[in-house]
């Protein structure tokens, strides 16, 4: 019986001749398989039980935010913005991609390996605190390959492949700062202006694919990328109660950054982000913190 240690299991994602081995502090792996009894008059019991839909397998893990990757620019965030790590690349060219039909990334885990759809990705940032993000993927596999199938090999040697080193490698509250955009101003008549300080962000953005199938086939002949829904939770101390219908939408660069406040930040891209809900909670020994949440669409 083979025996695999978390040490013999980095998570190594693949796009094209483009890949990076991340730093995941955990990785799940599941399966499916949707089967559907047939019963017939006159006969005691089921006649079998058949496939009522395509075996599927979903993976998913949590990492340290890495932001030192290069892997090219993100649309709208200027020609030296970089990418950050391979998640961070492969969900904004998703999210501004043209065309919709999508050939999946290669993800490698614990021996195993598959085509995985991205479902969705996000991060977190807090004052003073080191970042982490998540991700999950959909894999169908094609033609007669197993949703999940193959062994690793020399993955291993590359762990933490694309950071710098072990500080400015990896995103941090330290230096991280929100754009200005995102502060909620207060002022009236006669007073004084009110800016609000943001304490932390989260960040995520979820996508809906479909796969198409042909009769004859179990696993798709290809898969289309249709929607995606994006958002970012800000933490402040300044709670705005005037939340109006506006048409306008602003876009906001999200910058990430690491210990080393010369290094290069990540950036995330939210285009025509707009405000849907405010909030506002109080603990023991702590000032207000209010939460407002910004959507985009694609």
């Amino acid at each position: 019986m083979a025996r695999i240690f978390y040490d013999q299991a980095p998570v190594q994602v693949g796009i094209g001749t483009t890949t990076e081995t991340l730093l995941a502090t955990d990785c799940s792996i599941n399966f499916s398989s949707s089967q559907q009894p047939i019963y017939s008059i006159g006969k005691k019991g089921t006649l079998g039980q058949f496939p009522a839909a395509a075996r599927v397998g979903d993976m998913s893990f949590s990492f340290l935010t890495t932001i030192t990757g290069d892997f090219g620019t993100i649309q709208g965030a200027g020609a030296q913005s970089s990418q950050g790590n391979i998640i961070n690349y492969l969900a904004d060219g998703i999210k501004n991609s043209i065309d919709s039909e999508a050939s999946g990334a290669l993800i490698k885990c614990a021996g195993l390996s598959g085509m995985g759809f991205l479902n969705s990705y996000s991060f977190n940032v807090a004052s003073n605190s080191i970042s982490t993000s998540s991700a999950a993927f959909t894999l169908f596999g094609s033609g007669e390959q197993l949703p999940v199938s193959g062994r690793l090999t020399g993955v291993s040697a590359a762990v933490g492949g694309g950071t710098a080193s072990a500080t400015t490698g990896i995103a941090h509250g330290r230096y991280t700062t929100m754009p200005a955009g995102l502060n909620t101003v207060i002022s009236a008549p006669g007073a004084a202006q009110e800016t609000s300080t943001i304490y932390g962000a989260d960040y995520s953005i979820s996508f809906n694919h479909s796969p198409i199938y042909k009769i004859g086939q179990e696993f798709p002949t290809t898969s289309f990328y249709t929607t995606a829904a994006e958002s970012v939770n800000i933490t402040e101390d300044l709670f705005n109660s005037g939340l109006k219908f506006d048409e306008t939408a602003a876009s906001y660069t999200l910058q990430i950054k690491g210990l080393s406040e010369a290094g290069n930040p990540m950036y995330v891209r939210l285009t025509n982000a707009k405000q849907v809900n405010t909030s506002a909670s109080v603990g023991l020994d702590d000032i207000i913190r209010t939460q407002k949440t910004l959507t985009a669409a694609y």
